[in-house]
């Protein structure tokens, strides 16, 4: 393939889920991308394991099915609720359910979160990635440097096997290439933050603890008997877990933590003698708090962990990194398809880096509030917590204080707004309305505010109930019309809906949008909303998509 050819295509760095997701997401827009990783194969080290509504929505938006995701994930009834515990058949302290995946959850989304850990994520998306005529993805290759030429982008790709290096000009390029991403290194773009606030050690191994865990099924188990630190994570009751063990990386060697050692904690964590029990790996991590500085340089641009460092309290980590690229991808297509001025992509920083802050606090907040819970636990006084430990783990109820620490985790485990309800403001939504400062993180209240996510709606289409967000259109612009508003003519480029007409809803349009019968909404390709009319015609629409898409 020649440069120029190559020149029409997006190079995007670093094949996890956030990079696998930006090749799709361009494909689904007509764009071709070349998605290369330096791993040879996916790491089979579960990692993130909670799937949230909105990335569901997208991924069953361009055709990866959310309903089999949700059934490769554990069932809510095994995977449904977070214990604080002394280990796991000890002393049990409170529950709470993890994340909305009730019926409840239905009022707003068709696919309430699941529990898939990340390498089968990365294998689903795999298998539609290898699909598509429009990727060519290529493992074993790195990046080593890029050079913006200011209308393309020279990267210089070696290839691991053979030591082949090759020059290639891209149109753009996108680096999903991980929290140390050596791409930010080398456009000098630098982290805000803190960068080192624990540090752990996860031990991944197969065993099948159904047996112990009988009566007190959950996904997360924190673990509080002295001597005993971390937690135990069930991506699999039957098969897959992982033990998160605080280690100091200056006092201790990852040499010393051998399959033994490690067993060692898992029995103790366990509470009792383990069944047949295989270490798969050790590795260590950081937790750290940090956003990009930049999410642009030119025609470059940073998305998941490589602009954001999340830490993994709430499970905001995966999930804002596919929300990014949802919200970049369209921006470029538009452009490249000469639709767009460059300045819309502009908007993708102001958008998105600002949802990566309050996720990283939230999330930050929620790490720290654990530690209430071991004061409950441990008291105040070290010489003490033996001692403490053991009446409270005998007469939980008698310590007011434990069930006070454990209701103040709620946020940690059910973030609904932080999911599903972010909004924009920038100048790709015409007049946004003021994002509402967020008291409370469980707390969604759909809105059809502009710079909102449309509300999901449960619609009846040819007779059939269907979520709304089925019939919009995740390439194209999707105008929503009020019962007497007319269509646009001419528009064939655009998505046009008309309540009561093309779908029937139990509640009326002006009840739900606080919009006129003649009124309409005009919503992005990623689901936001981009302007409301009192009234639409030609030519508040021209300029309404004038503004969107920084078309002079």
């Amino acid at each position: 393939m020649s440069a120029e050819q190559n020149s029409q295509k997006v190079l995007i760095v670093g094949a996890g889920p956030v990079g696998q997701m930006a090749a799709l997401l361009l494909a689904h827009h007509g764009i071709h991308s070349c998605l290369i990783d330096k791993r040879s194969e996916t790491s089979t080290a579960p990692r993130a394991h909670a799937i949230n509504a909105r990335t569901l929505e997208i991924c069953d938006s361009i055709g990866i099915s959310a309903q089999r995701l949700r059934e490769l994930g554990a069932s809510a009834d095994e995977a449904g609720h977070v214990r604080f515990v002394g280990t796991i058949t000890g002393a049990e302290f409170g529950a709470l359910p993890y994340e909305r995946q009730d019926e409840g959850a239905f009022a707003f989304t068709p696919f309430p979160l699941s529990n898939v850990s990340q390498p089968i994520f990365e294998r689903e998306l795999q298998t539609h990635v290898r699909n598509s005529e429009l990727i060519e993805f290529r493992r074993g290759v790195e990046c080593t440097s890029l050079v913006d030429r200011g209308n393309a982008v020279d990267a210089t790709l070696k290839t691991a096997e053979s030591g082949e290096i090759q020059t290639a000009s891209f149109s753009y390029v996108i680096a999903s290439d991980g929290a140390n991403s050596k791409l930010r290194g080398l456009l000098g773009i630098e982290m805000e933050g803190p960068d080192a606030l624990a540090n752990y050690l996860m031990i991944h191994f197969q065993s099948d603890l159904r047996a112990v865990t009988a009566g007190k099924r959950g996904l997360l188990y924190f673990l509080f008997e002295p001597g005993v630190s971390g937690a135990l994570i069930a991506y699999d009751q039957a098969k897959t877990w992982v033990l998160m063990h605080d280690w100091n990386p200056e006092l201790e060697n990852r040499e010393d933590y051998t399959d033994e050692k490690c067993l060692g904690l898992i029995e103790q964590a366990v509470g009792q003698p383990l069944p047949e029990t295989t270490i798969e790996n050790i590795s260590p991590w950081v937790m750290t708090a940090q956003v990009a500085k930049a999410y642009r340089k030119g025609r470059i641009f940073l998305a998941g962990d490589a602009a954001h460092r999340i830490p993994p309290a709430g499970g905001l980590g995966l999930n804002t990194g596919v929300g990014d690229v949802q919200n970049l991808t369209w921006k470029l297509a538009a452009v490249m398809k000469g639709a767009a001025g460059d300045g819309l992509l502009d908007s993708y920083e102001i958008e998105r880096q600002p949802i990566a802050r309050v996720n990283n606090e939230q999330s930050l907040n929620n790490a720290m509030k654990l530690f209430d819970l071991i004061v409950a636990v441990h008291g105040l006084d070290p010489e003490k917590t033996a001692e403490r430990y053991a009446s409270v783990a005998e007469s939980p109820e008698a310590f007011p204080e434990l069930a006070e620490a454990v209701a103040a985790q709620k946020p940690h485990f059910d973030s609904f707004d932080l999911q599903i309800g972010y909004r924009y403001n920038s100048e790709a939504i015409v007049d946004p309305a003021p994002i509402p400062e967020v008291l409370d993180v469980s707390d969604y209240q759909p809105s059809w505010d502009a710079g909102a996510h449309f509300p999901h709606r449960w619609v009846t289409h040819d007779g059939v109930v269907q979520p709304l967000q089925s019939l919009l259109s995740p390439s194209t612009f999707t105008l929503v019309h009020g019962p007497d508003s007319g269509v646009l003519a001419g528009h064939t480029q655009i998505n046009q809906l008309t309540f009561g007409v093309d779908f029937k809803d139990e509640d009326s349009w002006q009840k739900q949008t606080g919009l006129p019968d003649n009124g309409a909404v005009l919503i992005r390709p990623d689901g936001h909303i981009a302007a409301r009319f009192d009234q639409v015609d030609e030519d508040r629409f021209m300029t309404a998509v004038k503004q969107i898409l920084a078309r002079g």
